[in-house]
């Protein structure tokens, strides 16, 4: 799409309750530039729904880890899957990781960023890994989930999804990452806010 198309379709949308529903095929085609002039275009309190493809996801979180699920989406205020619209640049960008599951307050987070691998053995470990992808090797868990991290924020349901892991098998490869020293946990979403560039 070009920019004058996104301009032209921002002026003809009418909001029903404040909420923002892009249709699929304008979703797939958005630039992050495009994202963030949406974003400016309306209020900052407008909300918009998320596309299908993370739907889908939160409809597995819903089967695999319900009270993930229910922590995230047990609001009165809103139906689920609908989000504030300053999430639709970070969920066009590269290196497309999905919504962030990082503010949980009756769960632990498992969401991390680059900068939760802060020393010279995890920047050895996650070389060593990318060593091994670029070079088809067989890898293991911690070594994925490292080199994930390495690239881009993520969480640990998103990884698990991506990777047709268990999130059994997916949270204990972060408690070996954190046990050798090479990846920090904070789990309350106080100290994840931080990390979060809308």
């Amino acid at each position: 799409m070009i920019d004058k198309e996104i301009y032209d379709y921002c002026k003809s949308i009418k909001l029903e309750n404040n909420i923002l529903i892009l249709p699929e095929e304008i979703f797939n085609a958005l630039t992050y530039e495009q994202a963030n002039f949406i974003k400016e275009y309306f209020p900052q309190n407008t909300l918009f729904r998320l596309p299908s493809k993370e739907i889908e996801f939160f409809e597995w979180l819903k089967i695999n880890d319900e009270k993930v699920w229910l922590d995230l989406w047990n609001d009165d205020l809103n139906s689920p899957y609908i989000v504030s619209l300053g999430f639709l640049p970070l969920l066009v960008k590269q290196g497309y990781r999905g919504f962030p599951i990082c503010d949980l307050n009756e769960n632990d987070n498992y969401y991390f960023v680059p900068k939760h691998l802060a020393d010279k053995e995890s920047q050895i470990f996650t070389e060593s890994a990318k060593t091994i992808y670029m070079n088809k090797g067989e890898m293991t868990l911690p070594q994925l989930l490292a080199m994930e991290i390495s690239l881009d924020p993520i969480d640990i349901w998103h990884f698990a999804y991506k990777h047709k892991t268990s999130l059994k098998e997916s949270k204990k490869a972060v408690l070996d990452l954190v046990k050798d020293d090479i990846l920090v946990h904070l789990k309350e979403a106080s100290y994840l806010t931080t990390f979060i560039e809308l």
